[in-house]
């Protein structure tokens, strides 16, 4: 899934997922999520699947406390959805609180690899506006990995 999409929520928390990326997910029935960046993120259920499993899946993670603090942040609170007949989801109040998603406020939409990140648009400013430096480091990190 890729592309940056502009859209806006509405007082009743419904935003519209662009077609292309509704056509990318295959399905009607998505997770709804806690970011660790202040956005949400919406996975199919497959992929929901495979997080938790990373998350939690060990037959020791509930003695593993960073398995225990992720399993309450991401799992806990995540949502099942459906779209509606126009294409848009009801974002739960407790995730557009988390993620600073008000009534008839601008929105990014985004396509990562894994699933899509729902934006506060300021939120989304501030984080991309970081600098080049937060770029920078995190491929550096990733290139010294990969030798």
């Amino acid at each position: 899934m890729r592309g940056e999409y502009h859209n806006t929520i509405d007082e009743k928390g419904r935003i519209m997922i662009p077609p292309r990326l509704r056509e990318q997910l295959g399905t009607t029935e998505v997770v709804l999520t806690k970011s660790m960046d202040n956005c949400i993120w919406l996975y199919t259920e497959p992929g929901f699947d495979q997080l938790e499993t990373a998350i939690c899946g060990g037959p020791l993670s509930a003695l593993n406390e960073d398995s225990r603090r992720l399993e309450r942040a991401i799992v806990s609170p995540a949502r099942n959805v459906n779209f509606d007949k126009t294409g848009r989801i009801t974002i739960p109040i407790e995730l557009r609180e988390y993620a600073e998603l008000f009534g008839k406020e601008e929105c990014v939409v985004l396509g990562t690899r894994q699933c899509i990140e729902i934006w506060s648009q300021k939120k989304f400013d501030e984080y991309m506006n970081g600098g080049s430096e937060p770029l920078k480091e995190a491929a550096k990190a990733l290139s010294q990995g990969a030798k």
